[in-house]
């Protein structure tokens, strides 16, 4: 009860200093089981004293995640901060910190992350990729930290970055990089060039020039970089494909001994807007996993999808806004024999019922399992 109260009464301050704002979002799943909860998240956030300061609950459908972030300004320098924690533990997760000062034409950022493992690694990983925390730390066990410090500055063209680490053993040296961009060539023709340091000592030096057309949408450049006992040569040739009413997804073929000897088609699209936001959009895929780095993932690998057309839809809301409407029909030359190959229909809403709250329903049909699926979705802004 003390809790609650204490709670309570740090809300209510809050609010009477600052003000307050959020959402509420989540999904049901009506179909094909009973109903259940398949994602909500809560967002509460107010400003104070020039912070933003914004509380953010998940549940899919348990309680999965809970951040806090910051953002303002203290002084001449910008801060951000995020905080959070593991609620099926329950456990802290991580703190990560920025800071950034403009002054005499020099940007200077420093950022500090706190972690414990392995509740942050999920975190960690994702923002400061391609970093590994098994590598950085190997060996760590539950509640063992990883504290990471960074500091760059930059003037145009020159960027310096060094990083310090701390695994509970103590802050040691990581690594140094410095980076020169858009350096003049000649013709137009720029390159950039970066320096790698590491506390094993120098790894490399690297000179990459940027890509310039040659000619039919072909564009060509070269990465050059030499190693402590290596050499690499990698030119870098790029198609831009053909966009408009129709997309074609692609790259050139080279062999090598460094010469174009072909095109390799990735899938294309067909776009016909028929009115304002109505439109009719196909897309093949030969390749699917290219052609879903560029859309996204929209195929399912399962049902060995490569096809579908959509249809979308719009118009005015009774209370203010635009409803959306989107049907897509996906399609498998590999499935077992359905009808013209269809493999599953997708019906996609949106309707704002009022200023502050829009539903969406959702209806799926898988046809090789005879499947319904159906949701119903919110999101209700304060």
């Amino acid at each position: 009860m003390k809790r609650v109260l204490a709670f309570a009464v740090l809300l209510l301050g809050a609010a009477g200093l600052a003000q307050v704002s959020g959402s509420f979002s989540g999904k049901l799943d009506l179909l094909p089981s009973s109903v259940a909860l398949e994602e909500a998240v809560l967002s509460l956030g107010y400003t104070v004293a020039g912070f933003d300061i914004t509380g953010e609950a998940k549940f899919t459908p348990t309680f999965t995640s809970m951040k806090f972030t910051v953002e303002g300004a203290l002084g001449p320098a910008d801060i951000s901060a995020v905080m959070g924690f593991d609620p099926t533990v329950p456990a802290y997760a991580y703190t990560d910190l920025t800071a950034t000062l403009s002054f005499a034409s020099v940007d200077i950022t420093t950022k500090v992350f706190h972690g414990v493992y392995d509740y942050g690694v999920g975190y960690f990983e994702k923002v400061y990729d391609p970093l590994k925390w098994a590598t950085l730390c190997p060996g760590q066990t539950i509640s063992d930290t990883l504290m990471l410090y960074t500091f760059e500055a930059s003037v145009e063209p020159i960027t310096i970055t060094t990083r310090f680490l701390d695994c509970c053993e103590g802050i040691l040296f990581y690594d140094f990089t410095l980076e020169l961009e858009d350096l003049s060539f000649c013709c137009g023709i720029t390159y950039d060039a970066s320096l790698y340091f590491t506390k094993d000592g120098f790894q490399y030096v690297k000179f990459s020039a940027d890509l310039f057309e040659i000619c039919c949408g072909i564009s060509f450049g070269m990465d050059l970089e030499f190693g402590a006992d290596y050499k690499k040569v990698a030119p870098k040739f790029s198609w831009a494909g053909i966009t408009n009413c129709i997309t074609v997804w692609g790259d050139v073929v080279q062999t090598d001994k460094n010469t174009i000897t072909g095109w390799e088609l990735y899938g294309f699209k067909v776009y016909c807007e028929l009115a304002e936001c109505t439109y009719i959009e196909f897309v093949e895929a030969f390749d699917v996993d290219a052609v879903e780095k560029i859309i996204g993932n929209v195929f399912e690998d399962e049902k060995a999808e490569n096809e579908y057309l959509k249809f979308g839809f719009c118009g005015p809301s009774c209370c203010g806004g635009t409803w959306t409407v989107e049907a897509t029909i996906f399609f498998s030359a590999e499935i077992d024999p359905t009808l013209f190959g269809i493999t599953r229909f997708l019906v996609e809403t949106e309707v704002p019922v009022m200023d502050a709250l829009s539903l969406s329903l959702d209806f799926g049909y898988n046809v090789p399992d005879a499947k319904t699926t159906l949701a119903l979705g919110w999101t209700f802004t304060f």
